[in-house]
């Protein structure tokens, strides 16, 4: 037994700099959706014209960044691992899907569920598509020939399932977003009178 210390297998991501402030821009949306979404609401029913400006403008916001990084990576085909430039970056389909849902749900609070609706479905159906349509291409040497062999990656390989996993989420919130009904009117006080 060999007492050498063991293989490490380590992953090193780079984050471009472009994508700090849209990441900090979407992180900021989410929480605010999350912890403070009731607060949201109510200031909805008590001002609805700011609120719908602030959806619109903050939708408008996240759809842009999410359609830059997806123009980075949805035609792209380059293996990360290939050498040259031009590669895919391993963080934009998950920051275009995460801007595209952000989108989506800001969309419904500017009351434009079918502009969700089709947000979610137009770039959640490409992102689910790219492994079919525009699959990540894979070269390297083979060891029995020292050819160069060009294989398309599988849809398992996290190239493909990071689109595939991002398109579902934004698939699913412009569904909701775009889908969900119109509240009902709030009910009257127990034992009032109704015509």
């Amino acid at each position: 037994m060999s007492h050498s210390s063991p293989d490490v297998l380590a992953v090193r991501i780079n984050l471009p700099p472009e994508a700090f402030i849209p990441l900090l821009i979407g992180v900021a949306a989410l929480l605010v959706l999350i912890f403070a979404g009731g607060a949201l609401a109510s200031w909805k029913e008590r001002n609805p014209k700011a609120a719908s400006t602030f959806g619109l403008v903050m939708a408008v916001i996240m759809t842009c960044i999410s359609l830059y990084f997806l123009s980075r990576c949805l035609w792209n085909q380059i293996d990360p691992n290939n050498e040259g430039t031009g590669q895919l970056q391993f963080l934009d389909p998950p920051i275009a899907g995460f801007m595209a849902a952000c989108g989506a749900a800001f969309w419904r609070m500017g009351e434009q569920p079918k502009v969700a609706l089709g947000i979610g479905i137009v770039i959640g159906g490409l992102m689910i598509a790219k492994p079919w349509i525009w699959p990540v291409i894979s070269e390297y040497r083979a060891y029995d020939t020292k050819e160069l062999v060009t294989r398309a990656r599988g849809l398992l390989d996290p190239e493909h399932a990071e689109f595939v996993g991002s398109g579902i989420v934004v698939l699913v919130t412009g569904l909701i977003a775009g889908l969900k009904g119109k509240p009902t009117p709030p009910h009257p006080p127990y034992g009032a009178q109704t015509r």
